[in-house]
């Protein structure tokens, strides 16, 4: 990337007055843009003045990212027209599987009966049948506590909902957050399920007794799918990115929050006795199985009490109200039919992992603060 380019009066250094295309003739297309990019690069770079240019170069193309009119500054209209001129010529990707390898995959894409799925833990491929697949799925789909199928379509009434939510509290708003949150076209959430094959005991058994690093097994009946509902483009989807953008910068304030592998390995005392026990604890299906009035009680919750952290223009109200919507309407689709998730969050909403956070972290005040 290459940005900050800084402009400079006439009476200021110029360009290099050496050719750009000089001893290049034999270059290749790489070389050439490479050359052309460093050379200019370095002349602009050479020059004060404030930043008027931003530039990105990669994959052989070069995007003009702000917008001005020629005629004001000779040296960046130079510096354009050159790189604009410039030829370069696009390359075909070279194949780096062999002609065998490609039509296996392509076998395996068009094969309906299989489905093939990267294991939740562990980064291993797994091959199912696809009525096992889908089997798996409706066990879980038709557990009523936490879905519930739908034969009428939503979207109306979520659209509904939204706009009366920037309407009720457009003073929190900037125009440009109203457009983000209603100005796009919804695609629809689809679920998807990853295998736990991490705790299925049946497949551990298989993989000690194979010791192979190809393991099969008949359709385990204790295998479990971590549940995702995939949609990037939803319609609560930009709502909730927002939200947790917003409500994001709380969980610090959590006492056993840790962000990262790097966070909890400076946690860990450098020296620790031998007998130290070092034990985890993990919530069964966490995401789940938080009821809406518990979440929506944490945000509040954490809210209230670290109110400074929070953008000041945002209401608490407008905060909880949003995170309902992107509880409650969560809808998607599996096998040609729409469900909806009636009670926790979905993991692959955006504000998920927030939500959960600060759940678990109110969770632990309560537990650890006297009655």
């Amino acid at each position: 990337m290459y940005e900050d380019i800084s402009s400079a009066s006439e009476n200021e250094a110029t360009l290099s007055k050496k050719p750009i295309y000089e001893d290049i003739s034999s270059a290749s297309d790489e070389e050439l843009m490479c050359t052309l990019v460093d050379r200019v690069d370095s002349d602009l770079r050479n020059k004060p003045g404030p930043s008027r240019l931003s530039k990105i170069v990669s994959d052989n193309k070069i995007e003009e990212l702000s917008v001005r009119r020629p005629g004001k500054d000779d040296y960046l209209d130079t510096y354009i027209e050159t790189i604009t001129k410039f030829p370069v010529r696009t390359r075909k990707c070279k194949q780096n599987l062999t002609r065998n390898e490609q039509d296996a995959l392509k076998s395996l894409k068009d094969d309906d009966s299989i489905i093939i799925k990267e294991a939740d833990k562990g980064g291993a491929i797994i091959i199912m049948d696809t009525d096992f697949y889908k089997e798996k799925v409706l066990e879980q789909l038709n557990d009523e506590e936490y879905y519930k199928q739908i034969t009428n379509n939503p979207d109306k009434a979520t659209k509904k909902r939204l706009k009366k939510l920037i309407k009720d509290y457009n003073q929190c708003l900037t125009e440009k957050e109203i457009a983000y949150l209603c100005d796009f076209d919804p695609k629809e959430s689809n679920f998807y399920g990853l295998p736990k094959v991490h705790k299925s005991a049946q497949i551990q058994n298989t993989v000690r007794d194979q010791n192979n690093i190809y393991v099969e097994t008949f359709r385990p009946a204790d295998l479990k799918l971590r549940p995702i509902i995939a949609g990037p483009e939803s319609l609560t989807q930009r709502l909730s990115h927002f939200i947790d953008l917003v409500i994001k910068h709380l969980c610090p304030s959590i006492p056993s929050y840790i962000k990262d592998d790097m966070e909890f390995l400076n946690h860990i005392p450098a020296i620790v006795p031998e007998e130290t026990l070092l034990t985890s604890f993990d919530v069964t299906s966490l995401y789940t199985n938080i009821p809406h009035d518990l979440g929506l009680t944490a945000v509040k919750y954490w809210i209230e009490e670290k109110r400074d952290e929070i953008d000041s223009r945002f209401e608490t109200n407008f905060i909880l109200e949003a995170t309902k919507i992107v509880l409650e309407e969560n809808t998607f689709y599996f096998d040609g039919n729409k469900y909806r998730q009636i009670k926790g969050t979905a993991m692959g909403t955006k504000v998920a992992s927030t939500y959960a956070n600060l759940v678990m972290g109110y969770l632990e005040q309560q537990i650890s603060t006297p009655k």
